[in-house]
């Protein structure tokens, strides 16, 4: 099948041209597309990919595709999901973003899969710091989005830091390595070239048979007459819209910041306006987002639709913001019809603040309005940009690595990827508002995006008991940005129709909550023996040996990953898991019942695994692979909890000196018995890990770490599977 063919089996339409040029895109260098609004950049960037897949073309497994907005991400999210469907692939998609976070991707990084999210959702798990994701998980999470993956970056001008965040990202994976190839796909209507220095890149733009194109031709040459409005405050634009809205149509107003949206929300009561912002809860969100599609009437937004959104306003109104900004609202109007008559009013102000812009990108704005009297794509695409004040922080070796690292709360600082990810106006904190703290961590659905310091005078003033949650459990202090927050259902601060108030009266009502898989040790169908549930996890990476052979790793590593697989639980064979798992007489990987955790005294099962594989003569790679199968003994063995002494004879709840018994692998090979003993001093650890960075480089590491855990956990739904047809054998 021709690639033409494809693309319109996927979407109902051929290519523009541009698209299927974009399609010889081989990944060796930094693509760069710079299209207007409109141009099809999303399907021009999604289905080369998919093509790649139902042809057999050597490509990446992963596809990741990061907006600056949640709003754009719901769009291309379902927009990519109807078109995999037409595909015919077996692929699935996942979306990632504040309020809404879909799992699974992370548990095997052998099977093809498009992730769709936020710049930060996306950009903290590449750098081993996920927001809302748990210390255990983010490792797992790191390795999908860092080893061969595709990354498309879109609206790149609104992403702020995160363009230039990416792109140092990329020359690490570049200069570290990484397992398959990890590429970057750059989208936009306006460009900055500057973070890309020194980068070979490759350019995709509209040309003469792209403007020559009937379809095309009609989106970019379509009128769209601007006026300027002399307004004082909110009452005056709140008038202007009753005068220039008409009946049975879409308005349009954007404002730059989440008061004054509510602000003329409020003042146009009687057209009953939508009021959108980023500040609700995901579950109250997404009925706002239902209610986008083939709305008539007046929305009154803030940034939130400025990328993407599929809106097709008659009217727009809108503040003055930087170009790039300017340029994406006028793209919410005219966008798809081209034969309905627009407008474009913008909103000329003496005293107010451009915040959360600087003065002068709005100044340089209203300068070019002043002038243009037809925001038509064709009349955008011939101003010269501004010089962009790009936001960037410099991200070294010596950073991604401390993000490669464990969180440990008896550090005397920490890193926070938040500055790396989105910019200081957006740092937020997701809050959940329950009566009782949920047990576990919270889907992210279920929680509302607040700005941390807004929050914090939020708890201090009102005097309200706030947790912040930690590795595995709440605690007392003070939010960091990307932090977990619960809040009292009875503190407020919540209107279900206005979102995030700050004002203790708005109280939400109660809603139901879903929390995070308990990852450790949940009940089994039934008593699964060690000797069986070790076979099947070394039987499970074995079963992807072609896939890891196309990543070209070496078959003496193979075997070795092999191995690890097969001795992973071996600490499981201990007295205190055996008692916890409350085994009678055989040996158990798998319980239906299990005693309190307490019980074990913090044992780290997976690190009593790795003391014996050393006993045996397994490299430190080896011992390092089976003791971070869980995501909580990597790189320290000093305690997790800031509050727990170190004790040189109890490593992790290992007791030194205690004992492993034997463990028979039927028909593969007897485990022996094994005392549990370190030679040198616990410290050393860190030493030999350091050498492993240096020789296999953080990303490939990690990646094999995600290798042993998937092997665990398709081990276990294996079992899990047959005991559903009752077959426990």
């Amino acid at each position: 099948m021709s690639y033409c063919e494809f693309f319109k089996q996927c979407t109902g339409f051929y290519p523009y041209p541009w698209q299927e040029h974009f399609s010889t895109w081989s990944g060796q260098s930094i693509a760069v597309v710079s299209a207007p609004t409109g141009a099809g950049k999303e399907f021009g960037a999604v289905i080369p990919w998919l093509y790649s897949h139902k042809m057999s073309i050597p490509t990446t497994t992963r596809l990741v595709y990061a907006l600056p907005t949640r709003s754009l991400v719901e769009q291309v999210y379902e927009n990519t999901r109807q078109v995999v469907t037409a595909s015919g692939l077996p692929i699935n998609v996942y979306c990632l973003k504040g309020g809404f976070i879909e799992h699974g991707f992370e548990q095997d990084l052998t099977q093809p899969a498009i992730l769709i999210g936020t710049q930060d959702q996306l950009l903290s798990r590449a750098l081993n710091r996920g927001f809302g994701v748990s210390w255990g998980q983010r490792p797992l999470h790191c390795a999908a989005l860092t080893n061969d993956c595709r990354w498309v970056l879109d609206e790149i001008q609104l992403t702020g830091v995160a363009y230039s965040t990416l792109v140092q990202l990329y020359k690490h994976w570049q200069e570290l390595g990484t397992f398959g190839q990890t590429q970057l796909c750059l989208m936009s209507a306006t460009f900055d070239d500057r973070p890309l220095e020194g980068l070979e890149v490759e350019r995709f733009e509209l040309d003469a048979a792209d403007l020559a194109h009937s379809g095309l031709a009609a989106k970019v040459a379509r009128a769209k007459p601007v006026f300027k409005a002399a307004v004082k405050g909110v009452e005056d634009i709140a008038a202007l819209v009753e005068a220039k809205h008409l009946p049975e149509s879409l308005s349009l107003v954007v404002v730059n910041t989440v008061e004054r949206a509510r602000e003329i929300g409020k003042l146009l009561s009687n057209l009953t306006p939508l009021v959108i912002h980023s500040r609700f809860l995901g579950i109250d969100r997404e009925k706002l987002q239902q209610k986008l599609k083939s709305y008539q009437g007046v929305i009154v937004a803030t940034q939130v639709v400025e990328a993407g959104v599929d809106l097709d306003a008659d009217l727009l109104i809108t503040e003055l913001c930087p170009w790039s900004s300017f340029v994406q609202r006028c793209g919410r109007s005219g966008r798809n019809r081209t034969h309905n008559a627009v407008q474009i009013h913008w909103l000329d102000y003496q005293q107010w603040q451009p915040l959360p812009y600087k003065a002068p990108e709005c100044e340089a704005t209203r300068d070019r309005l002043l002038k243009l009297p037809d925001a038509s794509l064709h009349n955008l695409a011939q101003i010269p940009l501004p010089k962009l004040d790009l936001p960037s922080y410099q991200l070294t070796t010596r950073d991604v690595e401390t993000f490669f690292c464990t969180h440990h709360k008896n550090r005397k600082t920490t890193y926070t990827v938040s500055h790396y990810v989105r910019d200081p106006t957006a740092f937020t904190v997701s809050v959940v508002w329950s009566i009782e703290p949920p047990e576990r961590l919270p889907h992210q659905k279920f929680t509302c995006p607040v700005p941390t310091n807004e929050l914090k005078d939020f708890y201090k003033s009102c005097g309200v008991k706030h947790l912040v949650w930690g590795e595995d459990t709440w605690e007392q202090k003070e939010p960091e940005h990307g932090d977990v927050v619960w809040l009292p259902l009875a503190a407020g601060g919540y209107s279900q129709e206005r979102g995030w108030t700050a004002n203790p009266n708005d109280k939400r009502q109660a809603y139901s909550l879903e929390v995070e898989p308990k990852y450790n040790d949940p009940p089994f169908p039934y008593a699964l023996p060690l000797g069986t549930h070790l076979q099947d996890t070394e039987a499970a990476l074995r079963e992807v040996i072609p896939y890891l052979q196309m990543l070209e790793i070496p078959e003496l590593l193979v075997e070795e990953l092999c191995r690890c697989a097969r001795w992973h639980d071996w600490g499981k064979a201990h007295q205190v898991w055996q008692a916890y798992a409350q085994a009678q007489g055989e040996l158990l990987a798998k319980s239906t019942h299990y005693g309190s955790p307490m019980q074990m005294k913090g044992y780290r099962h997976e690190l009593a695994s790795a003391i014996a594989a050393a006993h045996q003569g397994a490299s430190f790679l080896s011992q390092y692979l089976i003791a971070a199968h869980h995501g909580k003994v990597r790189d320290s063995l000093m305690p997790a909890n800031r509050n727990e002494r170190f004790n040189v004879k109890v490593l992790r709840g290992v007791e030194l000196g205690t004992h492993l018994p034997s463990v028979e692998i039927a028909g593969v090979e007897t485990l022996p018995a094994v005392e549990l003993t370190i030679s040198g001093k616990a410290g050393n650890w860190e030493k030999q890990l350091n050498n492993l960075l240096r020789e296999y480089g953080l990303f490939r590491l990690i990646y094999l770490e995600a290798l042993i855990r998937n092997a665990d956990i398709k081990a276990s739904q294996y079992r899990e599977e047959k005991a559903k047809h009752g077959n426990s054998n």
